[in-house]
């Protein structure tokens, strides 16, 4: 990518278009307009899953190797499920959060050392 004198963008292709192109030239914002169309959506699942192996397919259990797993250890379905990593986490609380972030135990006095309670949460 290299700028001409007029602040414009010239971009060279891996491969020449069928007529012959080998360099486009494009203004910076519509360079970064194009690179914000190639950027997903958050929290947009990025790969889908069709046929046998969709979430709401009746073989699914069928041909997931870890429901397999687990029905031929004997385990129960809820206890193989908390191991799985895309479970949400359990949320902290704000006072183990605050200790985490800013080193500040908010359940004991720093001066005294007796249990803090909460006057008012604004």
């Amino acid at each position: 990518m290299q700028t001409n004198g007029a602040g414009q963008l010239g971009l060279k292709l891996k491969t020449a278009w069928r007529g012959g192109t080998t360099h486009r030239v494009v203004s910076p914002l519509e360079y970064m307009q194009r690179l914000a169309a190639l950027v997903p959506r958050p929290r947009l699942h990025l790969i889908r899953f069709h046929g046998v192996l969709a979430p709401n397919a009746t073989l699914r259990a069928r041909v997931m190797p870890q429901e397999a797993e687990a029905s031929a250890q004997g385990a129960k379905p809820a206890e193989c499920e908390a191991g799985f990593a895309h479970h949400r986490p359990v949320r902290l609380s704000w006072d183990k959060l605050l200790e985490r972030v800013f080193e500040v135990d908010m359940e004991h006095c720093p001066n005294r050392g007796g249990e803090l309670k909460i006057i008012a949460a604004i």
